[in-house]
């Protein structure tokens, strides 16, 4: 085999190395970037899962005092804890809640809804995932 061939078999032999090369650092890009989009993703539903348990923690706080008329010991009622912005009477702002959490929804429904005549007490956390 003349030395002229083996040179064009070893170009594309290098190449096809560059090309391989180059896709797998795409693939292996793209994968990373996925992982930390799924991350933030996680730790933003994550945040939202506290926010809503502490929004529970809140009423069964505000409930056992009974101080506050915006906590009513009967009937069926939601109000919602805001980062900021809470303009219904009832609702209220709660400025430590986590920069994804938009706000809590907390519903106390009515007496004996729940496990052994217990109020049943329920918090809905609405996020938003900002990449």
């Amino acid at each position: 085999m003349p030395d002229s061939d083996r040179k064009g078999v070893l170009l594309f032999i290098v190449l096809g190395t560059i090309i391989v090369v180059a896709t797998l650092s795409t693939v292996i890009l793209r994968i990373i970037l996925s992982q930390t989009r799924l991350t933030h993703h996680q730790v933003s539903r994550i945040q939202s899962q506290y926010a809503a348990k502490a929004g529970i923690n809140y009423a069964l706080d505000k409930l056992r005092r009974n101080d506050d008329g915006n906590w009513l010991a009967t009937g069926e009622y939601t109000r919602t804890m805001y980062r900021s912005g809470a303009s219904v009477a009832g609702d209220f702002n709660e400025p430590n809640l986590p920069g994804s959490v938009d706000k809590v929804e907390i519903t106390v429904y009515v007496p004996g809804s729940g496990i052994s005549g217990t109020r049943k007490i329920s918090a809905k956390a609405i996020y938003t995932y900002t990449p």
